[in-house]
């Protein structure tokens, strides 16, 4: 039986929160290495990395310092349309111009965000992840290999799999023990942190996400129903989870669990709809 509160402090946290480090290139050697065998003459670059930004002038720079730089991996950040100096923290960071920055006109949402960052990805894998300081670029490779080596369409980062350093609010644990319930039951997928922000997937999936609906967090729950139903394969993997030092969350509950059984409800009778048009193209084959 797995604990709600699961907090494990190590050498790389300060109660719980990530400490600020700026990494070198031999932090990721492994990954680097194991890129390089998967490239060809044709492509550099394999990895595009999506951060959604909102708000977050606190984080986003040291998360920049943090994350892999090589020619085999290009970071997108997208803005979406902050209201403080993010912006100008980018532009702390050295080697900012190489980052590929694009810039909302309206605040469009946190799904809208991913959406407008795989338009301008070119990486055979792209990965999504949080600007708010709670996950670790340390954690990419556990994400990105499983879809490399053939054996994941679509990876969910887990800290119920890997370890969490905050005391988890028992309405958040609530939650997504009932959404993992329903996936379940309804689905035949067990993803227990559903929720979380932390993803890679294959660019063959990109197509399907541009179709979401539910644009706002909700999106997260709405990726998982899209592969699911067009039989992609969903592994989850163990990362590292790290308690937010500055601002806010900008998920509003009541709205976003609106959204997340509309999202399962809609799913659900997609599913339903899919299931009818197989039996009856069996029927009519056997018929014939």
């Amino acid at each position: 039986m797995k604990l709600l509160n699961r907090v494990n402090l190590n050498k790389e946290t300060i109660n719980g929160t990530r400490l600020k480090s700026s990494r070198i290139a031999s932090d990721f050697q492994e990954m680097y290495e194991y890129l390089k065998k998967h490239q060809n003459a044709k492509k550099s670059v394999l990895l595009s990395i999506i951060l959604p930004l909102y708000n977050e002038e606190k984080t986003i720079r040291s998360i920049l310092e943090d994350l892999p730089r090589n020619q085999s991996v290009e970071i997108i950040i997208i803005d979406d349309h902050s209201s403080d100096n993010s912006l100008n923290e980018i532009r702390k960071v050295e080697g900012y111009d190489k980052f590929k920055i694009i810039r909302h006109l309206t605040n469009s949402g946190y799904g809208n965000a991913i959406i407008t960052g795989m338009q301008y990805a070119t990486g055979d894998v792209i990965v999504s992840m949080d600007t708010d300081g709670q996950h670790s670029p340390s954690d990419i490779f556990n994400l990105i290999k499983p879809i490399f080596d053939g054996k994941a369409d679509y990876t969910i980062g887990s800290r119920y799999l890997g370890s969490y350093h905050y005391h988890l609010p028992i309405s958040t644990r609530l939650g997504e023990v009932l959404i993992e319930k329903f996936l379940h039951f309804f689905f035949g997928i067990k993803i227990m942190n559903n929720q979380n922000g932390f993803r890679a997937f294959d660019k063959k999936l990109i197509p399907l996400f541009n179709e979401a609906k539910f644009l706002g967090y909700a999106f997260c729950t709405e990726q998982i129903l899209q592969a699911k139903l067009s039989e992609y394969r969903i592994l989850e993997c163990p990362i590292k989870l790290y308690n937010r030092e500055y601002g806010y969350s900008k998920i509003i509950l009541r709205k976003l669990t609106l959204n997340i059984f509309a999202c399962l409800l809609i799913y659900y009778l997609k599913k339903f709809y899919l299931n009818l048009l197989k039996k009856r193209k069996t029927i009519k084959g056997f018929l014939w």
